[in-house]
C-alpha cells in the first residue's frame, strides 16, 4: 500500500525566506495528519489486539461452560432443547477459538507499539519543525530526512481509515473553540458526522468477525429450535 505522506523534495539553496515558509506550511499540515494517523493505526491494533482475547473468553464461556450446563441440568431440559444448546456451545466455541488463534497470530500487539513508536518519532521532527520558524534550507532538509526515517520504523503502512479519520480530526480540530460566522457551526457538525462515521467503519472493521461468530450459529440454533 502507497505511504500517505508528502514528497520528500530536494529543497534547493536558491529558494527565498517566502518559499522556505511556504513548504514548512504544507510540511507541518502533512506531518499531523500523518502522525495522528500513525497513531490511529496503533490504536485500532491494540483493540484488534484485545479483540482476538475476548474470542477466547468467548470460546471458554460458551464452548465450554454451556455444553457443562447441559450435562448438569440435562434431565431437566427437553432432549430437543438440550440437542441445540450443546449444538449452539460447540459450534460458537470452536469458531471463536478458531478465530482468536488466527488473530492473535497476526502479532497485533507488536505492530500496535512499532505504530506508536513511528507516531512518537514523527511527533518528535514535527516539534523540531514548529519551533523553527525561520528554517533554513540545511535544517528542513534534515527534518525531513528524520521524518522519513521515522515513517521507516513501519514496514507496512496505516490504512486509508487511519488516515481518512486522522484527516477529517484535523480538520474538525481547525475551528477554534467559540469561532462563529456564516456556515462555520454547520461545517463543524459536518465534519464531526463525517468522523463519527468513520470511527463506526473503523469499529465495524474490528469486530464484524466476531459479531458473525456469535450471530450466525445464534441464528441457526433458534431456527432448528423453533422449526
Amino acid at each position: 500500500m502507497t505511504a500517505n505522506r508528502p514528497q520528500l523534495h530536494v529543497v534547493p539553496r536558491t529558494w527565498g525566506p517566502a518559499e522556505l515558509h511556504a513548504v514548512r506550511a504544507r510540511y507541518l499540515r502533512d506531518w499531523v495528519v500523518v502522525k495522528r494517523a500513525r497513531f490511529n493505526a496503533a490504536k485500532r491494533f491494540e483493540r484488534k489486539q484485545n479483540a482476538s482475547t475476548l474470542a477466547f473468553a468467548i470460546a471458554g464461556i460458551v464452548g465450554i461452560a454451556l455444553p457443562y450446563f447441559t450435562q448438569l441440568f440435562g434431565a431437566g431440559l427437553v432432549p430437543h432443547t438440550k440437542n441445540v444448546l450443546e449444538f449452539y456451545g460447540y459450534i460458537t466455541g470452536a469458531l471463536a477459538l478458531g478465530l482468536g488463534l488466527v488473530e492473535q497470530a497476526r502479532n497485533y500487539s507488536s505492530l500496535s507499539r512499532r505504530f506508536d513508536e513511528c507516531g512518537r518519532r514523527v511527533n518528535t521532527a514535527l516539534r523540531k519543525l514548529y519551533n523553527a520558524p525561520g528554517v533554513d534550507e540545511i535544517t528542513l532538509h534534515r527534518l525531513v530526512t528524520e521524518y522519513e526515517a521515522a515513517l521507516d520504523i513501519c514496514d507496512v503502512n496505516h490504512d486509508p481509515v487511519d488516515y481518512e479519520i486522522a484527516l477529517a480530526g484535523e480538520e474538525r480540530d481547525m475551528f477554534r473553540p467559540g469561532q462563529s460566522g456564516h456556515g462555520v457551526e454547520e461545517a463543524r457538525i459536518k465534519l464531526q458526522r463525517r468522523l463519527a462515521r468513520l470511527q463506526w467503519r473503523e469499529t465495524v472493521g474490528i469486530y464484524w468477525l466476531y459479531w458473525v461468530i456469535l450471530a450466525g450459529p445464534t441464528l441457526i440454533a433458534w431456527l432448528v429450535w423453533v422449526l
